[in-house]
């Protein structure tokens, strides 16, 4: 009994850390030479590269017969599994229209459809609490960004140099002072011009972190701005549907009342 509160409290610990601990995503790029591009993740001692993953050679017990057999009869599953989801979800969609002929013949109101004015609402509000959310919760850390400005022609290298340290500087400006960019040191970012070379170049090691819990936190406001503008778009649908439903009973009380005068 007591080695199973042991195991269960190790587990609960581990549960909480992986929840605390931030999850670090590293990008680095460097096309001074060719491109050389690599994305990994760590959390604690555990690392994972993303891209480029490691060429492995292919397993020849994969291509013999009876595995072949075996992924075509798991493939045949597979299709006919879909064919059958395939059909209820058309049976539903029938159905559904069905009930809402069968309403709107009732009632004497189309039911509304989802108007794009709503959709965009709705990205819109998500685009919103994302941003909000990530920019109070991700930290980027620079370690280094270099930019090397290049041309064929000298006088298109200094041009170039002039327009890329302006945008920096606008950038950093703009950036330097929010909560994600909070870390990172001006002297990381460096820009050169280089009038040997004919090609422009970028050297750069990021590592963006972000706790599992915070990850958490974003989806379930997230969720919540999608249900309030959902139930937002329900209730003036049911409005409108009401209004339309009275002026529907009137013109055809309306039109009663002018058949019985005649």
């Amino acid at each position: 009994m007591k080695f199973i509160s042991i195991l269960l409290l190790c587990l609960t610990a581990l549960v909480v850390l992986l929840f605390v601990v931030p999850v670090r995503i590293r990008c680095r790029v460097d096309t001074s030479a060719a491109l050389d591009f690599s994305v990994s993740v760590r959390v604690l001692f555990i690392k994972r590269n993303l891209y480029p993953r490691k060429k492995t050679l292919p397993d020849l017990k994969k291509f013999r017969r009876e595995a072949l057999e075996k992924r075509y009869a798991r493939k045949q599953k597979q299709d006919e599994k879909k064919r059958l989801a395939k059909e209820k979800k058309a049976a539903r969609k029938l159905d559904k229209q069905k009930k809402q002929a069968a309403k709107a013949a009732k009632t004497g109101v189309k039911s509304p459809k989802r108007s794009i004015r709503h959709i965009i609402k709705l990205v819109l509000a998500l685009l919103r609490v994302l941003c909000e959310r990530f920019g109070r919760y991700l930290r980027v850390d620079i370690r280094h960004f270099d930019i090397i400005a290049a041309a064929k022609n000298p006088a298109d290298t200094a041009v170039l140099y002039g327009w890329i340290y302006t945008a920096m500087e606008a950038f950093w400006g703009s950036f330097s002072q929010t909560k994600p960019f909070s870390r990172v040191k001006k002297n990381s970012i460096s820009i050169y011009a280089d009038f040997l070379r004919e090609t422009p170049a970028v050297r750069a090691d990021i590592t963006m972190s972000i706790a599992l819990w915070q990850v958490i936190t974003i989806l379930m406001h997230a969720g919540g701005t999608a249900l309030t503008v959902e139930n937002e778009r329900r209730k003036t649908e049911s409005m409108e549907e009401k209004a339309a439903r009275k002026a529907a009973q009137a013109q055809a009380r309306a039109d009663m009342i002018k058949e019985l005068k005649q």
